[in-house]
């Protein structure tokens, strides 16, 4: 393990053995706060590629070298101690990279990101923006898009990852004081706790199901259409995550789009052929010569043919809901100014959208998901008028 130190004497060390990890993860499980940060390669790959793993303890700064280490059980016990905070800053990609590449989650974490928005810092706040705000430092950009995978890593990379996890434990005892004095710091747990259960419904078979509604436009399909829609988007996820490409380059959504609407028909009337496939107007032939057999096969076995949910389609909102729709912001935006915190944290517009869109299902609100618990408890008084109200 070779060392060097930042300008302010924080040492800086090299990990690249699993012998000096596990010892080091054996000091590591008797801290009660730990910062992480991650750099990774993600340009044609469905899964991120890991290129480093940085920790900060109170002492120093550690470059874990993943290309080189084989052993991460000691690692894996140290994510999942409930007893060792993990601080992060906009803990999302971080979350994900983690789950796919360790096969498991935090238990505890801290997102500096998210505690800045509690205390009305800002919604999006970068790292670089934060530390400068709270701390006076400015901190250097240069490195954003090197590349994490080349080796040997030069001087300035190894600088510029330590300092992304250099300040993070300073960061979080000033957020989470001013978060305390608040009386915030059970929303902004329980926000932390959300964090965790979205990353890992991503890799959770289930949820792929309704990847269907995600696509712009599914509305404008039939029922056979959209089963077929649906069939396929659970299709193109598994040999995304096979092939370790991105969804668009199995299939783009416009492609998957256009043949629905074309098997649609066809399926309606009872028959689908291999000319019939390749002949689809709209898609992508190469996509259709490689792979119409076996789209014919998944097609036209009718116990793949499942139900789905209209209820979950984004089709638009009628002129007196988008007016609801606007209310809504305007409440979340006044409650938000009132209690000095980012207004998107309360309510953004897409989750917003999906309450007014309970409401056109079934009659009633939905608190449901990232809406459900603490913003529940601060909407609901003031949004159940704006649907109570007659226009």
């Amino acid at each position: 393990m070779t060392a060097t130190m930042l300008s302010d004497g924080m040492p800086i060390n090299y990990v690249s053995d699993s012998i000096t990890l596990s010892r080091l993860c054996a000091k590591w499980q008797q801290e009660p706060c730990l910062a992480i940060d991650t750099e990774f390669e993600r340009t044609n790959t469905f899964y991120a590629r890991l290129g480093l793993l940085q920790i900060a303890d109170r002492d120093a700064c550690y470059i874990i070298d993943p290309l080189q280490i084989e052993d991460w059980q000691a690692f894996v016990e140290l994510l999942t101690n409930p007893d060792c905070m993990l601080v992060l800053h906009s803990c999302s990609e971080d979350l994900n990279l983690i789950q796919t590449f360790f096969d498991c989650l935090p238990v505890s974490i801290f997102d500096t990101q998210i505690a800045a928005a509690f205390l009305d810092i800002g919604f999006s706040t970068s790292y670089q923006s934060l530390v400068e705000i709270l701390l006076g430092i400015e901190v250097a950009k240069d490195e954003t898009r090197s590349d994490w995978i080349k080796r040997p890593l030069s001087d300035k990379q190894v600088l510029y990852a330590a300092t992304d996890v250099r300040y993070l434990l300073q960061i979080r005892e000033l957020l989470d004081n001013q978060i305390e004095q608040k009386g915030m710091s059970a929303w902004f747990r329980a926000e932390c706790e959300q964090q965790l259960i979205v990353a890992k419904a991503v890799e959770d078979y289930s949820q792929w199901q309704n990847l269907y509604a995600g696509i712009s436009n599914a509305w404008r399909l039939n029922k056979t259409g959209l089963q077929a829609l649906r069939l396929l988007c659970v299709w193109r996820e598994q040999k995304a995550r096979q092939r370790n490409k991105p969804r668009s380059w199995i299939v783009k959504d416009n492609d998957l789009l256009n043949l629905c609407s074309v098997t649609g028909r066809f399926l309606c009337e009872g028959v689908l052929t291999m000319d019939m496939l390749i002949n689809a107007e709209g898609v992508d032939q190469r996509f259709l010569q490689r792979n119409a057999r076996e789209l014919l096969t998944l097609l036209t076995e009718q116990t793949n043919m499942q139900e789905v949910d209209f209820s979950l389609l984004k089709k638009p909102l009628s002129a007196p809901l988008r007016k609801k729709l606007k209310n809504c912001q305007q409440v979340a935006k006044e409650k938000a100014k009132e209690l000095e915190i980012s207004p998107e944290l309360l309510g953004r517009k897409r989750h917003l959208l999906e309450l007014v869109r309970s409401v056109e299902r079934n009659g009633q609100l939905q608190w449901l998901g990232e809406l459900s618990g603490w913003r529940r408890q601060l909407l609901e008084p003031e949004i159940s008028k704006v649907f109570s109200a007659t226009d």
